[in-house]
């Protein structure tokens, strides 16, 4: 009678402690693959980052391009509106100031 509340103890503890071994595993596993999706998910904003940095970068770069562009643009339309005077006229208006 003993024997069997023995083996029945020990059967009984057996089961829990293999329960609890699974439990601790499977906890072990879930918190190891958190781990992963949240490095992942890390470096996927510091890749994000990254590339809005340089598309912000490249969108600078376009708009000093473009202004340099349209300075350009009035600099010749100036030049063409007030064609530069003849030698001669620049010469006879200083003249006229003296």
């Amino acid at each position: 009678m003993k024997s069997r509340i023995m083996l029945s103890i020990a059967v009984a503890a057996a089961m829990l402690l293999s329960v609890g071994m699974v439990t601790i595993v499977s906890a072990q596993d879930r918190d190891r693959d958190q781990l992963r999706t949240d490095q992942l998910q890390d470096k996927d904003k510091l890749q994000t980052r990254d590339r809005l940095k340089d598309q912000d970068q490249l969108k600078d770069k376009d708009q000093l391009k473009e202004q340099e562009r349209t300075r350009e643009r009035t600099r010749e339309q100036t030049r063409t509106e007030r064609p530069e005077r003849p030698q001669h006229e620049r010469a006879e208006r200083s003249g006229q100031g003296h």
